[in-house]
């Protein structure tokens, strides 16, 4: 009985849900509803509870365990009982496989998109572009004896220009968007590099020198 008020009710609920949008209805659906969700969800409760108390009264320990039993095509609770263990075992082994599966799957994706993006010069240096300012910039930083200033902006950033090694690991980024100040207290335009490993995500070395990069 609770079960099927709990369906009813949650019929009702869906039905006043799809009125409310409407101006003309929607008071009248959001009183109503709201009254048929305080019947529904303790009717939901008692529901579960008695479900749950038919299979135990059936041999079962629980709904859920007779659900599995169910899965299994066992009505026969006291045959569930001498099985269960046995049907377990095997879809708990069933479904870390199809996790293996689905990480290898997923494994075997991502390689094959790391290297159809190798592949392509703008796409591999742009994939790195965020994580190699962000290693780089403070270790650039570091090579000022005095202050430094950078000067790059949205449409002009860090690092415009890249050299990538023979076997893609290694992506040198270069850029002009920085001046340092010398002991006499004057501005001088750097340009800088920083080699960065794309399998690590580490900045390894970086350089500075005065001058602004070649056209």
């Amino acid at each position: 009985m609770a079960f099927a008020l709990a369906t009813v009710g949650m019929i009702y609920c869906i039905g006043m849900v799809v009125l409310l949008p409407f101006k003309r209805t929607r008071k009248f659906a959001f009183r109503t509803g709201l009254l048929a969700a305080i019947v529904t969800i303790p009717a939901m409760i008692i529901g579960g509870v008695q479900l749950n108390e038919d299979a135990q009264k059936a041999g079962f320990r629980n709904l859920e365990d007779k659900a599995n039993a169910e899965k299994a095509g066992i009505a026969d609770a006291k045959i569930w009982n001498e099985r269960r263990v046995d049907f377990l075992s095997k879809w708990s082994a069933e479904e870390r496989q199809k996790e293996a599966d689905a990480k290898r799957t997923q494994a075997d994706q991502q390689r094959n998109s790391d290297a159809a993006c190798k592949a392509d010069f703008n796409c591999w240096t742009n994939k790195f572009q965020h994580a190699a300012t962000n290693a780089c910039s403070p270790r650039i930083e570091r090579l000022a004896k005095n202050n430094f200033e950078w000067t790059d902006s949205f449409t002009s950033p860090k690092f415009p220009r890249a050299v990538i090694a023979p076997n893609g690991e290694m992506i040198t980024y270069a850029g002009d968007k920085m001046k340092m100040q010398n002991a006499f207290t004057a501005w001088t335009i750097v340009t800088y590099e920083c080699d960065f490993d794309t399998q690590s995500g580490i900045a390894v070395a970086v350089r500075a020198n005065p001058g602004q990069l070649s056209n």
